[in-house]
């Protein structure tokens, strides 16, 4: 269990990241509640290629994220590191949700469910309480860098299975004593 439990501050602050190498990906997300997840994936035949499937997994980790709680808190900020996702989520926000990345199969998915992306431009779109906000990728911002950590982390383990979760909880606990560590005041277990 990671020092941070969910009850000990708000999860105000949240960052999200996707890796890609080769037939092998992984989302990542953190919050500043210490709250964290990491799931793999090999692309199916409906993902896009090239770019479009960086962008396409970026978005993927914002749902992520989203779906781990019941509801989201209200007022919660999701940085990103992709310009290109923001646009995305900052335009569905504004009810334009039918844009879609290029190459994104809208099609139904198995035993009919919505597609991920469509689902999450509904969930953004309805709650406009939701800030997505821009940070730099690798630039020592502690939550980014515990997000990127966890996408590497389940990329890998497509390919070499190896149990992620204890070098997770401790990787993610460390991020977080460096982040509420520059945010005096915070409360934290």
């Amino acid at each position: 269990m990671s020092s941070f439990a969910p009850s000990t501050c708000s999860p105000n602050h949240c960052t999200t990241d996707a890796s890609w190498k080769g037939r092998a990906g992984g989302i990542g997300y953190v919050t500043s509640d210490g709250r964290y997840g990491l799931r793999s994936r090999r692309p199916g035949r409906s993902d896009p290629t090239g770019q479009a499937r960086v962008l396409v997994s970026e978005l993927r980790a914002v749902e992520f994220l989203l779906t781990a709680y019941e509801s989201p808190p209200i007022g919660m900020t999701v940085l990103v590191d992709s310009r290109s996702a923001l646009t995305y989520l900052h335009g569905w926000q504004g009810g334009h949700t039918s844009a879609m990345p290029t190459g994104y199969d809208l099609r139904a998915r198995r035993a009919g469910a919505t597609p991920t992306l469509v689902r999450l431009a509904a969930l953004v779109a309805w709650r406009r309480d939701l800030s997505f906000r821009h940070v730099k990728a690798h630039d020592h911002h502690a939550l980014n860098e515990a997000a990127d950590s966890l996408a590497h982390m389940a990329r890998r383990r497509v390919e070499e299975p190896f149990d992620p979760y204890p070098r997770a909880q401790s990787l993610v606990a460390a991020f977080l004593r460096e982040w509420h560590a520059a945010r005096p005041g915070l409360t934290i277990g």
